[in-house]
């Protein structure tokens, strides 16, 4: 046996061929959707519970890293492996269960986000919190990275909707909080959503469920200037109006979506807003959003009130995370958010990062609570500065921030926003998140070099 392999010695012990060293068979366990490609040591797909805290426990043993996975769908670099670690697999953890009587479903942080969904839609309950992955990230991902969604506005995140969680620590044991517990005293729930895999591998997710609303009018307002598109938004949230949905799209996101899949033919907006109702009042919800935008100067102005009808105008929205990767060589993804009434300040600003850059800088994103994903593309990355680059990214944060903005809205910190985390949080702040983490994780096995520097 290479030296290599000796390193996995315990792990190769208990789990024989079921660690997997030949990963170059799976390339996408490398990197997440930041791009960034480690080869991980080796990789290993958990079946249960107990393979994970066998597993857990045998690499704190052995000092060998621990970086946790569901879909690889974040933007930050939270699952990107490094180099002399174990990617530790959850998606094979599926448990679905809905509990009608109680309204609250049981699920492995392996399920698919859209399938509880689905299951409690049979019920006829709502669980609210999508992402616009939601077909693909995992409920595990969404909670570490604390996930927003188009629901957002009138619904709120994940956070608003997990009662209990069951989190294997680096020492090997089992923590149940919330509903899996007999009784809670600190919020340890809420200390594990938004942790980014650093304080322990999230097993088992409760969920509260809720009653599903009935689905209103769909809207689209296409603007020709992006201001007016902002100002509506700040409008809309000033007078008091809370769409289940309302989402912002600048114009070169808009043409990035029909070009992927054409299902509305508005690229000559400079930018959209699309709106979702719901509840009893969503027909009157409707009207308010349609003359609102009107006294904005929108140029198009579509309604749907058959949701079927409404649904090619989703997939503007929806498909957008793919087309804009689609549209260039490089994607550099970031998020930031700001109070939806300083959006028009902050939709100005990426309008002129886009004038002056030699690169595309595109914009989208949950406009009802000041969420923006801020998209920098590269047609040929060998003939841009990537300093450059960093120096815009950095300007970027700079400017959410003089906004009463945070630098994430739902993408984490993980790798790519850790140089700017003190630009937030100051260093008392810092020192107490890192005395949490190693509370934990007091050997810093799991998810080693991120969030903080």
């Amino acid at each position: 046996m290479n030296d290599n392999r000796r390193h996995y010695q315990s792990l190769i012990d208990r789990f024989g061929t079921r660690i997997l060293f030949d990963t170059d068979h799976y390339p996408e366990y490398s990197r997440d959707a930041s791009e960034v490609n480690v080869k991980p040591g080796c990789l290993f797909f958990a079946e249960n519970e107990t393979d994970v805290i066998d597993a857990v426990t045998l690499c704190r043993e052995s000092s060998i890293p621990i970086v946790f996975r569901g879909a690889g769908t974040g933007y930050t670099g939270g699952a990107v492996p490094v180099p002399d670690g174990l990617v530790l697999s959850l998606e094979k953890l599926r448990k679905l269960e809905i509990d009608i009587v109680g309204r609250r479903a049981f699920c492995g942080s392996g399920v698919i986000t859209i399938d509880v969904m689905r299951e409690a839609e049979k019920a006829g309950l709502f669980y609210p919190p999508d992402p616009a992955s939601y077909d693909e990230s995992t409920l595990g991902g969404n909670v570490a990275e604390n996930a927003g969604g188009l629901h957002c506005k009138k619904y709120g995140v994940t956070r608003d909707y997990i009662i209990g969680l069951r989190a294997v620590t680096a020492r090997g044991e089992l923590l149940t909080t919330g509903v899996f517990a007999n009784h809670e005293l600190f919020n340890l729930t809420g200390v594990l959503i938004g942790s980014e895999g650093l304080l322990a591998a999230i097993t088992e997710i409760a969920v509260r469920l809720i009653d599903f609303d009935r689905t209103g009018p769909t809207i689209l307002a296409a603007f020709d200037n992006a201001e007016n598109a902002a100002r509506t938004v700040a409008d809309i949230t000033r007078s008091g109006i809370i769409p289940s949905v309302m989402e912002y799209l600048d114009r070169d996101a808009v043409v990035c979506s029909n070009r992927y899949e054409t299902t509305v033919e508005i690229d000559r907006a400079e930018a959209v807003l699309l709106f979702e109702t719901s509840g009893p009042d969503a027909s009157a919800t409707a009207t308010r959003i349609h003359d609102i935008c009107r006294s904005h100067a929108a140029v198009l102005l579509q309604r749907e009130d058959d949701p079927e009808q409404a649904a090619p105008l989703w997939k503007v929205r929806r498909n957008l995370s793919k087309a804009v990767k689609a549209s260039a060589e490089q994607k550099i993804a970031e998020d930031v958010c700001v109070p939806p009434s300083r959006l028009p300040e902050l939709v100005a600003f990426v309008a002129e990062l886009n004038a002056r850059l030699p690169l595309r800088v595109n914009s989208y994103g949950h406009a009802g609570d000041g969420n923006l994903h801020v998209n920098f593309l590269v047609e040929e990355p060998e003939r841009v500065d990537q300093a450059l680059i960093n120096n815009a990214i950095g300007g970027l944060f700079a400017k959410t921030l003089a906004l009463g903005g945070t630098l994430t809205g739902e993408h984490g910190i993980g790798l790519s926003k850790k140089a700017f985390l003190h630009l937030e949080f100051d260093a008392a702040t810092r020192a107490h998140m890192k005395k949490v983490k190693e509370v934990f994780d007091p050997d810093g096995i799991l998810n080693p070099g991120k969030m903080f520097v």
